[in-house]
């Protein structure tokens, strides 16, 4: 191996150390063929690194190269998209380490690495996320700084301090960049299909269990900031989607065409109505969640005949919307393709359900209002239990747990009362979202978090249309009046946040989200309406994109010669030229002696020319050569050396 390579590779862990500290966050989406191929590219540049074997040739990393992508076609079945991307970059800096020839090989890993920082974005924007990037950029720096020193001469502190100081005079020039660039309406490019991919929440159908693997999440789904008093604990349902369509199994999702709309009858009284803005977490899906019954919703955003709130395009950041809700709604539309649609029963299926049903309907006069009392009654009375952990359920699972296992979550007591209503002839319709909320102590909005995820069920009376009927409430009202804490379930099996008694780790975790909520809501949620709010509380008002740029391009002109000034005034200018002065002062001694120093002669190159005629100062000549030139050219600011420089050019004395 060549000698300066061999040096080279040998400086290369802090590199390797680099790229782990990058794809830290990248690791847990990453497939575990992918953090295989990590684990062994990492083993064997460390023992390139060690000097236990030497760099691979060009064979050999082109089949490393062939296996890079068959891992990629194996764990993604393609090179393309988000995850794939991703992966393949962080390979491929493994994969450039061993091929390392010069310092600009390592030039390119660092940038890679820089590109790799920016997919973490991709998973979350975060305010965590954000934190590691800062630090993970800092480093990279310091890098850079280090195989740019070809002295050798930084330190450790010295050229962290350095990075730092170069990351921060660059934030000035960040944030008016940040505030001041004009909004554009939706995003500058588009992410890749695969982005967000992993991202919690209620999907599109319910099956049993497909709630409550929900309730052990502590994660926040959305929050929420009231104009007034918020509604009593009991009236906050947070609708997501309605479920019409049942196999037996599995509930799922199926509007009416987008030209339908609801039909809402709204009171002329104003009490029950609420104004609110949601900050929703990203969940990679077009629906929106709000407090029934919604009546004024922003322009952008769609409602459907069966009352779900949607948006043109998937969540896939944090996403802020203002409505108006008012929980005395009444929704009377039913068509008749509805009405066959929402009594739609599996065939050969539950008959002791349909019987039951159909028994109990007769014996309440076959008045839909009494059947309902009496189906809450029969839940509430006949020993069901509210539990996370039911047992599972065979092919006719509304018999199986109407009167074997009698053990289930909301989605359980939801379905089984849908399924009863629809045998009796009732239209009705299970509904998921969420109950419930939890105002933050320190702040004055409400969190929502996955395990307040719920399911109830909506029936159609004709005098009254759509009317909510949440079974869970017979079963276990606490849950709705005091939330899942509360609701005497498995305590192991729920999220930390909400069973601790540790007050500090309460304390903790609220600030964090306070801390978290404004980043969402002034840098990920930074759009065209923060701009333009941030711009009139400093006394802006109506400016357009044209005033926006003429700002932009004064303040990023004012701020570049401010921080221009500041480096030039903070660059050890003086000790550079004291550093100077006293060489200066050592030629001058020379030259006395009759050695010229030359004008195109370097520090190096004259020294050797002077060991030539004064062998016998060859020592001084060298100490004050190599302390000069890492005072001078490098970054070495130590204080013994530039004392130890001083004084030897003040003792040094040309004599033959």
């Amino acid at each position: 191996m060549d000698t300066s390579n061999h040096k080279l590779t040998m400086r290369l862990t802090p590199v390797l150390l680099g790229i782990h500290i990058v794809a830290l966050p990248l690791y847990p989406h990453m497939p575990l063929l992918v953090l295989l191929a990590t684990a062994i590219l990492t083993l064997w540049m460390l023992l390139i690194v060690s000097g236990r074997i030497s760099q691979p040739g060009r064979f050999v990393v082109f089949m490393l190269t062939v296996m890079v992508v068959a891992v990629l076609m194996k764990s993604f079945g393609t090179i393309f998209g988000q995850q794939p991307g991703s992966a393949m970059l962080l390979l491929l800096s493994f994969l450039k380490l061993f091929e390392m020839k010069s310092t600009r090989d390592i030039a390119i890993v660092i940038f890679m690495g820089f590109f790799l920082v920016a997919s973490k974005f991709f998973y979350s924007q975060s305010l965590l996320i954000a934190i590691h990037v800062f630090i993970v950029v800092v480093y990279l720096t310091s890098l850079l700084i280090v195989f740019s020193d070809r002295l050798g001469t930084t330190r450790f502190n010295a050229r962290m301090y350095k990075s730092l100081r170069m990351i921060i005079q660059a934030v000035p020039l960040m944030l008016i960049l940040f505030v001041l660039f004009p909004r554009i309406p939706g995003p500058l490019w588009g992410l890749p299909k695969d982005a967000q991919t992993a991202t919690t929440g209620l999907s599109d159908e319910m099956s049993p269990g497909s709630i409550n693997r929900l309730v052990g999440s502590g994660e926040v789904a959305f929050r929420v900031k009231f104009s007034d008093d918020p509604p009593m604990r009991s009236e906050l349902y947070w609708r997501g989607l309605a479920l019409p369509n049942y196999d037996g199994k599995t509930w799922r999702i199926e509007n009416a065409p987008s030209y339908a709309q609801p039909l809402l009858v709204v009171p002329d009284d104003e009490d029950t109505r609420y104004t609110y803005t949601v900050m929703l977490e990203p969940h990679n899906q077009r629906w929106l969640y709000a407090l029934e019954s919604m009546i004024e919703y922003e322009g952008l955003l769609v409602v459907t005949r069966e009352m779900q709130l949607l948006t043109r395009n998937k969540v896939m950041d944090v996403m802020s919307y203002t409505l108006r809700s008012d929980t005395r709604v009444e929704n009377r539309g039913l068509f008749e393709p509805e009405r066959r649609k929402n009594l739609a029963l599996p065939d050969q299926l539950n008959s002791k359900s349909v019987a039951f049903a159909r028994k109990l309907f007769n014996e309440s006069n076959r008045d839909s209002r009494l059947y309902i009392t009496n189906v809450l009654k029969h839940f509430r009375e006949k020993s069901f239990f509210y539990t996370l952990s039911p047992p599972l359920l065979g092919e006719s699972a509304m018999d199986d747990f109407l009167f074997g296992t009698r053990r289930g979550f909301c989605e359980h007591y939801a379905s089984a009362f849908v399924y009863l209503m629809r045998a009796a002839g009732i239209p009705s319709r299970v509904i998921v979202g969420y109950q419930g909320g939890a105002m933050h102590p320190f702040d004055d909005y409400m969190i929502v978090r996955q395990s307040d995820a719920h399911a109830w069920a909506e029936v159609w009376f004709v005098d009254e249309g759509w009317v909510r009927v949440d079974p869970t409430a017979a079963v276990s009202p606490t849950r709705i009046e005091n939330g899942i804490g509360n609701a005497g379930l498995e305590r192991d099996l729920l999220p930390a946040i909400l069973i601790s008694d540790n007050a500090i780790f309460q304390r903790a975790r609220f600030m964090w989200d306070s801390f978290h909520n404004h980043w969402n809501q002034w840098v990920v949620g930074y759009n065209r309406n923060r701009q333009k709010e941030l711009l009139e509380l400093l006394g802006f008002y109506n400016a357009s994109s044209g005033d926006l740029v003429m700002w932009l391009v004064v303040l990023m002109t004012c701020a570049g010669s401010l921080v221009a000034w500041w480096v030039v005034r903070k660059a050890p200018a003086k000790q550079k030229d004291v550093i100077r002065l006293y060489y200066d002062r050592f030629c001058r001694t020379l030259e006395k002696a009759g050695i010229v120093h030359y004008p195109n002669e370097g520090a190096s190159e004259f020294m050797a020319r002077v060991v030539k005629i004064l062998p016998a100062k060859q020592h001084e000549l060298s100490m004050i050569t190599g302390d000069y030139e890492r005072l001078r050219y490098g970054s070495d600011n130590n204080e013994k050396r530039i004392k130890r420089y001083i004084r030897a050019v003040r003792r040094f004395r040309a004599r033959h």
